[in-house]
């Protein structure tokens, strides 16, 4: 009997385990992952639309760290900002998912009856809603992020092409029209430097098309600055990148003449009469404007010229005159002199403030007849072994840059070299400073003379010395002031013009609406 008993007890377990807990378990354990994973689902989506909302706007949070870049200019937001976005709304939304899930332990401990038939569905319902919190959390952020990702990628390609495009054709304007900047401090060369704002005079460096604007640039102060020379970015002041110093132009073909001479040569005093006679042809010009800089080193030139006084180059670092010439709507031409203390060129180191030396697009060699041949050697042997230097070491083969040698002081020697002597040659013997082809020009007969009056007095290795390193060599007799120095009277300068117009020829394509008033 007992045993029937137990049978019958066992067999009614069963039934109930069966029929009645296995199903309600069943329901108790579906229900505690559904509402396991709607509740993952609620705080998962809840998380990631809250950070997605706090970061929506990219750059309360982006740091740009270009050192290059001023102050209040904004990165595109597909060149940064937008991968920035994504990064902290996905480690956003986890950190707030963090906290709910920390939330939801504290409602399990809470919770606790310590009896695990009951527990047991709370222990379920727990790590149902941890696991689904982070997949589903994770499911969302990688959605958002591939989404996100691919658009700002497509972006980023449709930018990248335009802006580069852009830069491209910036920089062949540039090089067309042969445009930079050279600085009076530094010597050194900028193909684009740094712009100020107009507005709030802040430096702007690299104002090109690119990330940070394809047309424009937004400046701190709210100002739109212009990236191309195509829609007015020179119009802007512009400083050199290298030093700061104000440049006189950042539109303009380059045009930089080196003088070379000795200690009291008549380097500045040939200057002086060069720039006023230059300066005064050009007032016949019609379309030609032109601006002198700096204006107070042009000034003090021409109460030089008009006083007929003079004063000896002081300075190792070379000064720098430039004039800047507009014509109608056509590239503006800024020509530069280089004039350095006589002294420098015995001494030159291989320094940036000599850097026009491996630019200049001619040379003008001072050669004084009343200092020793000597002197006029280790000079102009100075300079061409810097310029070498800065042509590159190994450079043996003569330069192309074109040189004009002038013989100063012309006045004392007039009728050995004056120009009634270089005519008189002409007409009667210019067969003897014919070229190989048998061939004679006035040209012809003007270097010959000078360069055998050179001979005549001793220079004759200065001559070896300039012929060595030069393929283009014209010789000029000049004279600035046109009678000896401290009479008190106005220069009365012949010849000043000649060396330098033959240098501008060489450029024709830089002068071609200048030269032919000229």
């Amino acid at each position: 009997m007992e045993i029937v008993l137990v049978i019958v007890a066992i067999y009614l377990i069963y039934l109930l385990v069966r029929y009645i807990i296995i199903p309600i378990s069943g329901v108790l354990l579906v229900a505690a992952v559904c509402i396991g994973g709607v509740y993952a689902f609620i705080i998962s989506i809840k998380c990631f639309i809250v950070s997605l909302s706090g970061h929506i706007n990219p750059y309360t949070t982006y740091k740009d760290s270009n050192p290059n870049i001023s102050p209040g200019s904004k990165r595109s937001y597909f060149f940064g900002p937008g991968y920035h976005q994504i990064a902290v709304t996905v480690t956003d939304t986890f950190s707030k998912e963090k906290e709910h899930l920390e939330e939801l332990t504290n409602f399990r401990d809470r919770h606790k009856t310590y009896k695990w038939y009951l527990d047991m569905w709370i222990w379920i319902f727990y790590f149902m809603a941890y696991i689904c919190t982070f997949v589903l959390g994770f499911s969302w952020a990688a959605v958002f992020s591939i989404i996100l990702a691919s658009v700002i990628f497509i972006g980023m390609c449709g930018f990248y092409i335009f802006f580069t495009l852009l830069w491209i054709i910036d920089r062949l304007i540039l090089a067309l029209k042969s445009i930079q900047s050279r600085c009076a401090n530094c010597k050194r060369i900028s193909i684009v430097p740094v712009f100020l704002c107009p507005s709030c005079g802040m430096e702007h460096r690299k104002l090109t098309p690119g990330p940070y604007g394809i047309l424009n640039r937004k400046c701190v102060c709210g100002k739109k600055l212009p990236t191309t020379f195509i829609n007015g970015r020179s119009t802007l002041k512009a400083l050199c990148p290298y030093c700061a110093t104000d440049l006189a132009a950042s539109n303009a073909r380059q045009f930089g003449i080196q003088l070379v001479g000795g200690v009291s040569t008549g380097k500045t005093t040939f200057l002086a009469a060069f720039w006023h006679e230059y300066l005064e042809r050009l007032k016949t010009v019609k379309g030609v404007t032109v601006s002198t800089i700096p204006e107070t080193a042009f000034a003090e030139l021409e109460y030089w010229f008009q006083k007929g006084d003079s004063s000896a180059t002081t300075e190792t670092n070379a000064n720098m005159y430039s004039i800047i010439h507009k014509c109608s709507d056509k590239t503006p031409v800024q020509m530069t002199i280089y004039d350095i203390a006589g002294e420098a060129f015995t001494s030159l180191a291989n320094n940036m403030q000599q850097q026009q030396f491996q630019y200049c697009e001619g040379i003008v060699f001072v050669i004084d007849p009343t200092i020793t041949p000597m002197e006029v050697s280790e000079t102009i042997s100075g300079f061409i072994n810097e310029f070498k230097g800065l042509k590159g070491s190994h450079s043996v083969k003569t330069s192309d840059v074109p040189a004009s040698v002038i013989i100063s002081k012309a006045d004392l020697h007039k009728r050995d070299i004056g120009l009634p002597k270089i005519r008189a040659t002409f007409n009667t013997n210019a067969v003897k400073y014919a070229d190989n082809n048998g061939n004679s020009s006035l040209e012809l007969v003007r270097n010959g003379v000078c360069r055998d009056f050179l001979k005549t007095h001793g220079f004759e290795n200065a001559l070896n010395l300039i012929d060595a390193a030069f393929k283009r060599v014209q010789y000029y007799a000049v004279s600035a002031m046109g009678h000896p120095a401290a009479s008190g009277k106005n220069y009365e300068p012949w010849g000043v013009l000649d060396p330098i117009i033959w240098l501008m020829k060489q450029q024709s394509s830089v002068f071609q609406d200048i030269l032919f008033s000229f």
